[in-house]
């Protein structure tokens, strides 16, 4: 009878080659990067979420439930930003371009790994930068910002620079 060896198979790959919060903060792994993204933008996703849930039991009732009106046009926005510009957009090109793109193609690793990952601090900057909008009153000019919300009679932060000739 032959005896078998065991081959010692390496165990280590993207999840657990190095543990600690900063080896994930500090990564060049794309798989990395694009599972940080699929975190972040998991959060925006249910944070957006929220502000609809809100509308939603305001509008139970016809004259609203909990809101005033210029609370629910706040509330209209900021799940427009945050849905839009932090979920909508980056969701595909992000996640599966950081995550499964290059392994599609059978390269190694992205080409610049550390301005990947810088661009994801970026998207969290401009993430940190909108919740600060948040909770400083928000803006209610509606997701798309039309023009005619933010006149210079707007309470919030956006107003409508107006040039004469």
């Amino acid at each position: 009878m032959a005896t078998q060896t065991l081959v010692d198979v390496q165990t280590t790959n993207y999840l657990n080659e190095k543990t600690g919060l900063a080896s994930w903060f500090f990564t060049t792994d794309h798989k990395r990067i694009g599972l940080l993204y699929v975190f972040s933008i998991t959060f925006f996703f249910f944070f957006g979420g929220l502000f609809a849930l809100l509308m939603r039991i305001h509008l139970l009732t016809p004259r609203g439930l909990i809101l005033g009106d210029e609370t629910y046009n706040k509330l209209f926005t900021m799940h427009g930003i945050i849905m839009v510009w932090f979920f909508l957009i980056p969701s595909i090109p992000n996640t599966l371009g950081n995550f499964v793109l290059p392994m599609m193609i059978g390269a190694k690793d992205l080409a610049f790994p550390k301005l990947n990952l810088l661009s994801w601090y970026i998207f969290m900057l401009g993430g940190s930068v909108t919740l600060y909008a948040i909770t400083r009153g928000g803006v209610d000019t509606g997701w798309t910002f039309y023009t005619p919300f933010s006149t210079l009679y707007s309470t919030t932060y956006v107003i409508e620079r107006r040039w004469e000739f």
